[in-house]
C-alpha cells in the first residue's frame, strides 16, 4: 500500500471571497446540509477526507479552491507541527458526510493560489511585509513578536444612507458603502503596521479582518496578525 493522506480544512476562506457564496458552493458541491457545513465552520481543524491517496487529495483541494477556501493535504504518520489534530467526533462525521458527495459533485477548476505578500511602506520609511499566509515564501523566520492588531470604527454616513436607500429600489452597489468598508480596512490596516513596527517587526503573516457592531448604525472593523521579523537577504519584490 502506497503513502496515505488526510484532507484537512481550517475555516481559511480566500481574500476577496465572499464567505456566504464559498458556504453555499461547498455545502453544493459536498452534497451535505446546513448541519454538515457547521462542522466545517467550527474554527478547529477538521478532517475532510482520511486515509486516502493523493491523487483523491488533491481532488478535494482543487474542489475546495473552486469554492473560495484553502485546505491542506497532510501526509499520514507524519508529525504536525503547527495545528493540533481535528477534534473527535466532529472530524469523523464530516468525512463521512463528504465520503461519497466528490464522485458526484460537479468537476473542480484548477486551484487558486494565495495572493503574493505586500512590501508596504511605513511612516519611518521602512519596509513591512503584510501577507495572508503563515509564512513569508524564501524568508526564514528569525523572530517572533506575537499578536498585533488595528481597528477602526465607522458610522453610517446620512449621504450614503439616503443613496443606499434609493439604490435599494432599483438595485446595484452600494458604492458609498464600498468606499467606506475600503476606508476602514486601510485605516485598520496602518494602525496593526504600526504597532508592527514599534515592536521592531518587518513582517505580518497570517493577517485577518474581522468586523463586529458596536452601536446602532456604527461598526468596528478589526485586522489582525503575527508580527515577526524575517531575513533581509532574500529581497522579492
Amino acid at each position: 500500500m502506497g503513502d496515505r493522506y488526510t484532507v484537512i480544512f481550517e475555516g481559511r476562506i480566500m481574500p476577496g471571497k465572499n464567505a456566504g457564496r464559498v458556504k453555499e458552493r461547498l455545502k453544493s458541491d459536498l452534497k451535505t446540509d446546513d448541519q454538515g457545513l457547521a462542522k466545517l465552520f467550527t474554527g478547529n481543524p477538521v478532517a475532510i477526507r482520511k486515509n486516502t491517496d493523493l491523487a483523491t487529495a488533491e481532488k478535494y483541494k482543487q474542489l475546495f479552491a473552486a469554492a473560495g477556501a484553502f485546505c491542506e493535504i497532510r501526509k499520514d504518520g507524519e508529525p504536525q507541527a503547527q495545528s493540533p489534530p481535528p477534534p473527535s467526533g466532529t472530524a469523523a462525521d464530516v468525512a463521512d458526510d463528504c465520503g461519497a458527495a466528490l464522485s458526484s459533485a460537479a468537476p473542480p477548476q484548477p486551484p487558486v493560489l494565495p495572493v503574493k505578500h505586500h512590501r508596504i511602506t511605513t511612516p519611518d520609511g521602512g519596509k513591512m511585509i503584510v501577507t495572508n499566509i503563515e509564512t513569508v515564501p524564501g524568508k526564514n523566520v528569525l523572530e517572533h513578536f506575537g499578536l498585533v492588531s488595528g481597528s477602526t470604527i465607522r458610522a453610517k454616513h446620512i449621504g450614503r444612507d439616503i443613496m443606499a436607500s434609493l439604490k435599494n429600489l432599483v438595485g446595484g452597489e452600494l458604492k458609498g458603502y464600498t468606499q467606506l468598508l475600503q476606508e476602514s480596512r486601510q485605516q485598520a490596516m496602518s494602525r496593526m503596521i504600526e504597532e508592527a513596527r514599534l515592536m521592531g517587526a518587518n513582517a505580518i503573516v497570517n493577517v485577518r479582518f474581522s468586523t463586529s457592531s458596536v452601536a446602532q448604525g456604527a461598526a468596528e472593523l478589526y485586522a489582525y496578525g503575527t508580527a515577526v521579523r524575517v531575513e533581509q537577504e532574500v529581497v522579492d519584490d
